[in-house]
């Protein structure tokens, strides 16, 4: 059964973990008040920190799918999943950033991981509403990008839940188009019965 997160607040991200946390794995070059770090094996990810953030994202679109579609999600089977395959999000499969503010709180994440030798899918897009509107969710699909090509990557999938109105807006910013359910997302692998309730996308790159 999904846990129930308030929206803005990560459960166990205190202050003293989230500045421990700031140093571990590779600072990225981020936007001016942002700094990101990314991870090239598990052992540097701050697997509390990360948990938490994890939960509160899965659990607001959990909420969003749950409201459009009538299903419960199980958010912490989801996160238990995301761990065990964490190496399909690390180098050289793919790609894994948190993202703090000036305050040192965790504000946004996102991984890519490779599905085969030309095709890529972005996961986890989460931006905290406070922080919406400052460009932090443009710059982490666009890192996303940059990383799929640099890996050799031909095209980008990805999907989100009906209902959410501004990551499909995002995606056609950047040159995303709607398709058809893709059988290759994590998500319908693992649970096919949600496709109904996801939108898909895809670029070419």
């Amino acid at each position: 059964m999904m846990q129930s997160v308030q929206q803005g607040t990560a459960p166990c991200d205190s202050a003293d973990s989230s500045v421990h946390a700031m140093t571990h794995g590779h600072e990225v070059a981020c936007l001016q008040g942002f700094m990101a770090r990314t991870f090239r094996s598990a052992q540097e990810i701050p697997r509390d920190v990360a948990d938490a953030f994890l939960l509160e994202y899965v659990a607001t679109q959990a909420a969003v799918f749950e409201r459009e579609n009538g299903v419960k999600v199980d958010a912490p089977a989801h996160i238990k999943g995301f761990w065990a395959d964490v190496d399909r999000v690390l180098p050289p499969q793919g790609s894994y950033y948190l993202v703090w503010n000036r305050n040192s709180q965790l504000v946004g994440t996102g991984a890519l991981r490779r599905v085969d030798e030309t095709t890529g899918e972005m996961k986890h897009l989460y931006v905290r509403p406070e922080t919406r509107g400052s460009g932090l969710g443009r710059w982490l699909v666009e890192q996303r990008i940059r990383d799929a090509q640099s890996m050799g990557l031909k095209t980008l999938i990805a999907d989100t839940v009906r209902g959410n109105v501004e990551m499909p807006a995002l995606y056609a910013k950047l040159g995303f188009v709607e398709t058809a359910p893709n059988q290759n997302a994590a998500s319908v692998r693992a649970t096919p019965e949600v496709a109904a309730g996801l939108r898909f996308f895809r670029k070419e790159l």
